[in-house]
This record gives C-alpha cells, structure tokens and sequence, in this order.
C-alpha cells in the first residue's frame, strides 16, 4: 500500500470519512472527519468514476486503523517513506501497559508484565531504540521486526494496531506477549515430540529467553543437553544444525554478551551460555520489580494473611517428618502408601510410580479445610496446572516478600525426564537461592534448594473476605441455590466489577453466566457465591484488579444508581426471575481484547451483547 498526505486547504479543517463513495452514505463512525495534512494509506480501491478512493488511516501509530473513503481531490503528493523510528517512550506509561497486557490475559500467564519489562530493558535499556542486531530493520524496546510484526498482524487476533504499529514503544508490548508466548508453546511441543518426549513440559522464563536469543529449536536442544548431563558441548555445535555459515556468524555478533564467554574469543559452551544468560535474566527481573513496584504499587498488592499457610504446611511438615524419621522413599511399602494417599486428592487416579509433587500439594491442601481445598485446581497431578493456583502470582516480588507455604511451581530438574515439578516455599538461604519442601523430590518428601532461573511461578491464596459487611447466608424464599442476601449482595459487584459500563441487558447477560454456571455445578461452583469468587475467573475480584478496591464497598441505596441498577439485577437473579438471553453461555469475555483467550476458540459462541461475547464452554 502507498502512503499519502491529504491536502491541507484553507476552505475546510477536515476531510469527511465515509463508510461509502459517497457523499451521502455515513461517516465513519469512531473517527468521521481526518484533519488535512493527514498521512494515509490507499487500499487500492476506487469508484468507477475514480472521484472517491478508498483509505485507511491511524489517529495514531498505536491505534486500530479505520477504512473509509474520501473524495481523491484531497489526495496529496505521495510520501517518500524514511528510515522508520520508535520514539522514546515514558518509562512509568510503558510499565504501566505492560501490567494492562497481563491484567487482560486470560490464558497463560507465564509471559507477565514483569518478564516483558525485563526483555525490553535487556535489549534495549528501554531507552536506545534504534536498531542492534544485524538485521537493521529490526528496532524498538524489543528489537521487533517488520517480518515478526506482519506474523503477528496475521495471526488469528481480534484487533491490531496496523502495519504501522510497529513504530510505537507501546503498541511492541503487545506483540513482544504473542511472540513469547508462541515460542514456548513452540518450545513445549518441541519438548514433547523430540526424545525422549516430556508431555506438559513446563517451560522456564530462561527456556523463554533462550528462544528469543537462539530461536526455538535451538532453545530445545540446550534444554536438552542440560536436561542430560552427560555433555557439554560448544555453542557453535549446537547452533550448526539450525543456522548456515553466514546466520550463524550474524547470530554470535549479535549475541555476543551471551555466545562469547570462551577465553579465545569465541563461541562458549552450553554450560557458560546457561549461566550467562541465567544471570542477565535475573538482573533484568530485579529491574522489572523495581520499576513495577516505583509505577505501579498497586500492582503488587500487600498479602492480606501470611498464617493462612499454617493449616497446610502443618500437613506438609508433618509427612516430612515421617518421610525423614522412617527414612522412606516411595518404592518402600510404607512409601507406596502414603503416595497413593496423595493421589486421593488428584484428579484422576495415577500409580505411585507415576510423578506424584502436584498430588502431594493438593493433599496437603485439602487437610486445611473446606475454604483451602476449593481452590485446588483441576488435574491437580500436572505441575503446569498450578501457575492458575491462588489469585496472587509473587513472582514479581524479591524473596523476602514471598510468605512461607506459597506455592511454586519449577521448570523440570537437571538429570530428569519429568514435565515439572511443584512444591511449597519454605524459606530463603543464600546466594539468592530458596528451600521448597514438597513431594516426588528425589523420590521422597524432603527440602531442596533451587536457583531463581528454574522458578516459572510463585502463587498465593488471598483469604481477605470480599463482603465482611454482609454476613446474612439465611436463604431467601424462593431462592434458587439457596440464594442468601450474602449471595446477591457479592453478585451485585461482579456485575458492577465487570459490567457497569453495559447496558440493563449487558448486566443480564453476566448474570445469567453465573447462574449458569451454578446450575452446572462441579468445578465452577455450587453457590451464587462461590462462582463469582471462583479464582482467576471474574478479573474484578483479582486481588491485583482496581476493580476490587472498588467493589468490595459497595451498597445500594448510596447514591450510585448503576449499583442500584446491579443490586437489583442481582436480586431477580437470585430468585430465578432473570430470563437468560446468551443462549445458556458460561463464559464471556470483551470484544475490544487485541487477543481473544484460547478457550474462546474451542467453545460455542451463543451471543454478542453490549461490548461482550458470550460462549458455551462446556
């Protein structure tokens, strides 16, 4: 497409954007007049009289470019593209979208806010955005592309910000999420076709790191070397199968602060590249906590009850003591036994042989209680499955900040074919290093100490009560669920937490997906209650969400008539007089996401109200 700047005339301020050629049909909408001077792209197409052509344009680098069509006299002189730039960005406004991108994630959190900020700084000190790599096209805090930004125009997403996006610090933030996040799913299935195959293999923010560094089948065989042992083999060795002559000499000039640790000058082994790219990632995730915790504090919000832990580290300290008083291991008699109790509280029935750390968290957990037991995710046994624990993810925090019995969850271990691994903080130790207790380690219930690189996710259990003003659970007659005041009171700011800005009938349309999804039951909840505070489920009860600050105060009858307007919604819910308009959906999210979630894909779309699109996931 070719790039014009419109005519600026002393006759008129704008040019008038219409959805038709011509001069009757309607304006475009979100942007209906363009300001003279304007750049613009052509699409290519006319009208049969050549009067009208067709545009696109962008109020800004960052935005959704809009089509329409313009009358051609106010085409102006072609413009010669230059070299392209990104501008500097304001280092709080871009830590502050960073957080935008993770806190609208509804898939897969391993690409944070906190490991974006720290790629950006390592490639770009996120102030020298001019080109560092051999391929000169090749700019901004991430060092993206013209040919990585066109496959991520291309992929399956809902909105983007255009070819010219690219060009702006911001806009990169985005398509830096999609690019890490689909070298590790490339990564993870690498890891489970090669051999030996490793399913469910739970990738590192390192193995991330590596992928951008070395690209993806690369990344795949260090891990493997490493994984091994047995050798230690020069980088060049490695890289050979993957790159010509010609790239891989680009790639070791490019790389050079991470390939060239070898005294001679040239390419280091596995073993130094692992340590030298450990280390810079490290240093890179310490400057994303200090940046994350100077912009934005809200972002890592105070843990509300550090004791909340004791009930099932009581558990878990207790099985160590009988692991290390009887000196078990798991193909002892008594060992077996106290595995296949673990797995009482899996989700599907494993052998003792079998991988067993996820089976003792979730056993563990479930001995604290009713209130500590729902949160235990499904297929609990799969380590992956438990970077969705909780409603706090720690790994932005120093160590000194993670409470005793969070949950972290591991990269696999050095010398093993295991997909992960699972288990409970215990404490720091020195050289920046962290003791876990947990099961399945060497093949007991013991303490290990690990290093930060192999830590993929740290969560906790928020305990803080979201409605301690409205303590009435006595049912409502004719409720359905055993609805109480307690019920409608906590759904009322689910609906003004994620839907306030939605019509009567938008409110509706999430009202009805939680009384589905109590009607359903199971996993998503049996009580109006317990689906709305189902974690990771509804973003406003999020405990790093504004939106929770918000809504946890909030009461009919004080002068917010879009509460009210909720309070009420609420309360026809409740007693089953809400006709449900979504087609049965239990699932919803925003239309305006850049990224639509990956469940959205395998499930049923029944509706489109308001700013939402509703689906049937079951």
């Amino acid at each position: 497409m070719s790039k014009f700047k419109l005519i600026e005339g002393d006759g008129f301020l704008a040019i008038e954007y219409h959805t038709e050629a011509s001069a009757t049909s309607a304006l475009v909408v979100d942007s209906p007049r363009i300001p003279g001077g304007s750049i613009v792209d052509t699409t290519g197409k006319t009208e049969a009289l050549g009067k009208w052509i067709e545009v696109r344009y962008q109020i800004n680098p960052a935005a959704l470019p809009l089509t329409g069509w313009i009358e051609a006299a106010f085409l102006g002189a072609a413009v010669v593209p230059g070299e392209p730039f990104v501008p500097a960005v304001d280092e709080g406004a871009f830590v502050a979208e960073c957080v935008r991108f993770e806190a609208s994630s509804q898939d897969d959190r391993t690409i944070g806010a906190d490991y974006l900020i720290a790629w950006a700084w390592l490639e770009s000190d996120l102030t020298d955005f001019k080109p560092h790599l051999h391929d000169k096209d090749a700019i901004g805090p991430f060092q993206i592309s013209q040919k990585e930004w066109d496959q991520y125009l291309a992929a399956d997403m809902n909105l983007s910000p255009g070819p010219d996006g690219r060009l702006s610090g911001y806009a990169q933030i985005d398509c830096a999420a999609w690019i890490g996040k689909r070298d590790v799913e490339e990564f993870v299935k690498g890891m489970a076709t090669g051999e030996p195959p490793i399913e469910n293999y739970v990738a590192s923010l390192l193995n991330a790191f590596h992928c951008r560094l070395i690209g993806v089948p690369a990344a795949i065989q260090v891990q493997r070397i490493q994984t091994a042992k047995t050798v230690n083999p020069p980088m060049d060795t490695v890289l050979s199968p993957f790159f010509d002559a010609a790239s891989l000499a680009n790639l070791f000039t490019d790389r050079k602060r991470y390939l060239a640790k070898d005294p001679s000058g040239g390419f280091s082994a596995v073993d130094a590249f692992v340590n030298v790219t450990s280390a810079a990632l490290a240093d890179g995730m310490k400057k994303a906590f200090t940046l994350l915790k100077t912009h934005v504090p809200g972002f890592i919000p105070p843990i509300d009850d550090k004791t909340v832990s004791s009930a099932w580290m009581q558990a878990a300290e207790g099985e160590l003591k009988a692991w290390t008083d009887g000196a078990l291991i798991e193909s002892s008699g008594d060992g077996r036994e106290r595995v296949k109790k673990y797995f009482t509280a899996a989700t599907n029935p494993h052998s003792p042989d079998e991988a067993w750390c996820g089976a003792f968290a979730a056993w563990c957990l479930q001995q604290a209680g009713e209130a500590v037991a729902s949160s235990i995710i499904k297929e609990p046994e799969w380590a992956a499955n438990w970077k969705n624990w909780g409603d706090l993810e720690l790994r932005q925090r120093d160590w000194s900040g993670v409470p005793y019995g969070s949950v972290v969850v591991l990269a696999p271990a050095d010398n093993t074919d295991s997909s992960g691994h699972v288990a409970f903080f215990r404490q720091t130790v020195p050289s920046g290093k962290i003791e876990l207790l947990g099961g399945n380690q060497s093949n007991r219930v013991k303490t290990m100490v690990v290093e930060r690189n192999k830590v993929v996710s740290i969560r906790w259990l928020s305990t803080l009560d979201v409605a301690p003003d409205s303590t009435d659970t006595t049912p409502i007659a004719g409720g359905v669920f055993d609805s109480s005041a307690r019920d409608q009171i906590i759904l009322a700011r689910t609906l003004y937490g994620e839907a306030r800005g939605e019509s009567e009938k938008g409110k509706k349309a999430v009202a009805a997906v939680v009384i589905n999804r109590a009607t359903i039951g199971g996993w998503f909840g049996k009580t109006v209650e317990e689906v709305c505070l189902r974690r990771l489920q509804f973003s406003c009860w999020n405990a790093n969400d504004p939106n929770r600050a918000i809504i946890k105060g909030k009461l009919p009858g004080k002068g917010d008539q879009l509460f009210d307007q909720c309070f009420d919604i609420a309360g026809r819910a409740v007693l089953g007089q809400l006709p449900d308009e979504t087609g049965g959906a239990t699932h919803f999210h925003a239309d305006t996401m850049r990224r639509f979630p990956s469940w959205a894909k395998k499930a049923t779309r029944t509706a489109h109200i308001g700013h939402h699109i509703f689906y049937r996931n079951v």
